[in-house]
């Protein structure tokens, strides 16, 4: 009986020792993510991406250090590994009874905690999943708990695939703003925690969206952001003007609404005087991601339906987009063509074409009162316009409006101005060029598009001014025929009057374009995704036909071992540098003068003349501005003729990046 007794009390004594074991070691497991180096698309190291927390300045306020602005910080593309790794499933939090462990449990875990890890993206989920045990299913579920926390930002926010840090005193604003009144504000949410707003004034802060909603990116669930009550409440006392938005994942037209109508309850009550953002933004692998079956046009009007239903509440409706979502998966101009746009572009100098109102242009800004990194934005101020938004009793605009002329007799109704003739052409794979003559007495034109979906012209844009003469409907599909008409009208006596439409314009964007790789290193996959399988590899200075795209993907025209294959490449890695079209002539005996198109983005252009002994082109001349579009060259011989060709060039990331050769073009000097 006493060796039964001792068996037993063994049997107890290593059990217990097991679950200490389990326990110690499930307490080493790491609750963080590494910070490791990883290596870009282009198989160059990649710069860590900034966390809140960083010490840089954008805004020096009261209470901060008075220094020298730093300069921009850039960081490099991000890697393959981290676009592959942003759209993998997030690890829900365990069940309850996870700090009991089993003797099972405990072998597993002396098992990891002595063996070498296989991966460091096992090494990563592992302490992702710790990570997001800490937090709770509403906050897992919030679609802004990556990119508004700065733990995670997609790629398509940033200018070039560059990721910029940018000091405000360094960004340069489009030419097109220049007499614009600029204002600096911020976007926040409940991810910056505690703010101090009268900190936030003294800094400079005229203005702040604030979050007070979102959709749950997994369950479609509406949630509000707590801490948007406060913030509304302490920017406004502190005379910060206030906006809020929603962080949307709407995909049906019926959600958007719903949206809207969530959103105007959160701002009941509150002192409204910006406008009311419609955020919206793809979240990986949730409900409304670049991979959800959405086409363009379902998207634009999702984003209509939430605008028309913030203006009839009286407010000022505007849509947050980036500039690839803008450019690429919205119609955008049909947007603008009625709401501002906001435009999220992280550079320090935007080359979107497309109309916007605000630039949010970094996720890393610094300003007194918040603790870590804020979204920064820019407000233009058309001159001679007063802003004032809807406020909740009647939709506003930005522009003054002249008041209406008082009289004691009867106006007669104006007459209405000509029809203007109007012409188009394919300015590129996804813009096309309008153009018309000047109607005398003509106050504006407005411009229809057709569309298919609802058999009918829908206005695009409306010109307010009668000497416009041309406009860029942009982000339009490759290789589809649009159809344009336009009117005229005129305003007077308080009445605007219009001319009958004009003839159908019926353009075709261009079927395919070439484009140039602006990297080494870069991979060709066999679909749209880094899930792909890899096709091939490119280096810098490679031509690609692009025939299509796909989100952030072009499509390409591309040769593998002499077999004709289709393949898929980041837009970020191509450049796209129109063709120059040259015209050459003899200006003497002596001299040749070359004139060029100017090209869209181009920092310069290279200039060959055909060697004849040689039987090959040199370069005679480079050319470092992009405006500059003619040359002269001398020292010609008499009665000769000469030829010549001309490419672009763009200087990306330090590395010039070129266009295809323009056609040859001969010239023969005076006798």
């Amino acid at each position: 009986m006493k060796r039964k007794y001792r068996f037993v009390a063994a049997l107890l004594i290593l059990s217990m020792g097991m679950t200490v074991f389990s326990e110690r070691v499930l307490a080493s497991e790491p609750e963080t993510l590494g910070g490791q180096a990883v290596v870009s698309e282009e198989g160059e190291p990649a710069a860590e991406q900034p966390q809140r927390g960083d010490s840089e300045p954008v805004v020096a306020g009261e209470g901060t250090d008075r220094q020298e602005q730093p300069e921009a910080v850039i960081d490099e593309a991000v890697s393959e590994k981290d676009e592959e790794s942003a759209g993998a499933d997030i690890t829900e939090p365990q069940g309850a009874g996870k700090d009991k462990v089993s003797e099972e449990e405990g072998k597993t875990a002396e098992k990891n905690e002595t063996s070498e890890p296989k991966t460091q993206e096992a090494d990563d989920k592992n302490a992702e999943a710790v990570k997001e045990d800490a937090l709770s299913e509403t906050e897992l579920d919030d679609p802004g708990r990556e990119r508004l926390s700065g733990a995670k930002i997609p790629a398509d926010f940033f200018g070039g695939g560059i990721k910029t840090r940018a000091a405000s005193s360094k960004v340069t604003h489009n030419k097109k703003f220049s007499g614009y009144t600029i204002k600096q504000g911020i976007d926040v949410s409940k991810w910056n925690g505690t703010i101090n707003w009268s900190n936030v004034k003294k800094a400079g802060i005229e203005y702040a969206f604030v979050r007070t909603s979102y959709r749950g990116t997994k369950t479609g669930a509406l949630a509000k952001d707590p801490t948007a009550a406060a913030n509304m409440k302490n920017a406004a006392a502190a005379g910060v003007k206030v906006g809020a938005y929603i962080f949307s994942q709407a995909i049906t037209t019926a959600e958007a609404v719903q949206e809207a109508e969530y959103l105007l309850k959160t701002v009941k009550g509150y002192k409204i005087t910006m406008p009311l953002v419609f955020d919206y933004e793809y979240y990986s692998g949730g409900r409304f991601s670049s991979s959800t079956k959405l086409s363009r046009r379902v998207k634009t009007d999702i984003c209509l339906a939430f605008c028309d239903r913030i203006r009839k509440a009286g407010y000022t409706p505007l849509v947050y987009a980036n500039k690839s979502m803008f450019s690429s998966d919205l119609y955008a101009s049909e947007i603008t063509a009625k709401y501002p746009a906001w435009l999220a572009h992280y550079t320090t100098s935007t080359d979107y074409t497309g109309d916007y109102d605000f630039w949010q242009y970094t996720s890393s800004g610094r300003v007194s009162g918040i603790s870590g990194n804020v979204d920064m934005n820019f407000w233009y101020i058309k001159p001679g316009t007063t802003p004032s938004y809807g406020t909740g009793s009647t939709a506003q605009t930005t522009q003054v409006s002249t008041p209406p002329a008082t009289s004691t007799t009867t106006a007669k109704p104006a007459a209405a101005p000509a029809v203007p003739k109007l012409t188009g052409k394919a300015s590129s794979y996804d813009k096309v060029k309008l153009s018309w003559k000047k109607i005398s007495g003509a106050s504006g034109y407005v411009l229809y598009r057709y569309d298919a979906s609802k058999k009918k012209y829908a206005a695009i844009k409306t010109i307010g001014s009668g000497g416009t003469v041309s406009y860029t409907d942009t982000g339009r599909s490759m290789g589809k025929t649009y159809k344009y008409k336009i009117k005229s009208y005129k305003k007077a006596n308080g009445k605007t009057v219009y001319s009958g439409a004009s003839g159908a314009v019926s353009v075709k964007t261009v079927s395919s374009m070439n484009g140039t790789t602006n990297g080494t290193n870069i991979n060709v996959r066999s679909g749209p995704s880094t899930s792909k399988k890899r096709l091939t590899t490119l280096g810098i200075n490679k031509s690609v036909t692009i025939t299509g795209m796909s989100g952030s993907w072009y499509k390409i025209s591309i040769k593998i071992k002499g077999k004709k294959k289709t393949g898929y490449i980041k837009k970020t890695y191509v450049t796209v540098i129109g063709k120059p079209t040259v015209t050459a002539s003899a200006s003497s005996n002596s001299k040749i003068k070359l004139k060029w198109n100017k090209i869209s983005g181009a920092s310069g252009y290279l200039v060959q003349r055909y060697n004849s002994s040689k039987k090959k082109y040199a370069t005679i001349k480079t050319i470092k501005k992009g405006s500059t579009v003619s040359y002269t060259n001398s020292g010609l011989r008499k009665n000769t003729t000469y030829k010549y060709r001309i490419r672009a060039y763009k200087t990306v990331r330090g590395r010039k990046i070129y266009s295809s050769y323009s056609s040859a073009k001969s010239a023969k000097t005076k006798k």
